[in-house]
């Protein structure tokens, strides 16, 4: 049994595509949960100052009460004590799904939901065809507040019958939505979802992103639209 954990960063929109030229999705492999939950707890418990003073839209925080971490809250050098605390006892692996919303054919965004799906099915068959992830049960962790009611239930049914159908899986996925606050592995991906998507906005940090790949922690930055790019066959890109 595989689990993965899902959290974005950025818009997706084909309006004002120069403020908002990304839509970044994380997607944590677990491949210890208690260790890495536990590790969160220290992270949290030993940066709680410090998450306090930057929390300026209550976002982290609740009548006074530590309430869930949000990488958009955090400020570069936290960003990059979060890469050196979490990137060193090989509890979990990374990938990206890096959406450019300057290339998309705008028909595609005229429902979000849809858009996502599709986008997660491409980068789910990719890994899988390319063995960046195993031939296996998995479990899907989604925060449920980005999604609206109606289609919640589409995507376990949708990645199924197309990953089953194309013969790049022979396991059923499951797919299930959390609120975030009550998933800290959710969290996590929140946090590493908006440090590429700063990444992308700014270039600042690059040594990170370059350390998770080279300590192995990174795996693949699937990038869309890519046009069968040979990059995404034949390294990371």
């Amino acid at each position: 049994m595989e689990n993965l954990y899902i959290d974005e960063s950025g818009s997706m929109t084909c309006q004002y595509c120069d403020e908002n030229p990304y839509f970044i999705i994380a997607i944590i492999r677990a491949l210890n949960n208690d260790r890495l939950k536990r590790m969160y707890k220290r992270f949290v418990s030993s940066k709680i100052d410090r998450l306090r003073e930057l929390d300026k839209n209550g976002k982290m925080f609740k009548n006074g009460r530590f309430y869930e971490l949000k990488g958009s809250q955090f400020d570069p050098p936290l960003k990059r004590e979060f890469v050196d605390f979490f990137c060193k006892n090989n509890y979990f692996e990374l990938f990206y799904i890096e959406i450019d919303n300057r290339k998309i054919n705008k028909n595609l965004f005229n429902n979000t939901a849809r858009a996502f799906n599709y986008v997660l099915r491409l980068a789910f068959e990719y890994y899988l065809r390319y063995n960046y992830l195993p031939d296996s049960q998995y479990v899907i962790q989604l925060d449920e507040r980005n999604e609206r009611t109606e289609t919640k239930y589409f995507l376990e049914n949708y990645l199924n019958t197309e990953l089953i159908g194309n013969n790049a899986l022979t396991n059923n996925i499951s797919v299930k939505y959390f609120d975030s606050r009550d998933n800290k592995l959710i969290q996590l991906a929140d946090v590493f979802a908006n440090i590429y998507f700063s990444q992308c906005i700014t270039g600042n940090y690059t040594d990170q992103i370059d350390k998770m790949k080279r300590d192995g922690y990174l795996k693949n930055i699937f990038k869309f639209p890519y046009y069968k790019n040979i990059d995404n066959i034949n390294s990371i890109c």
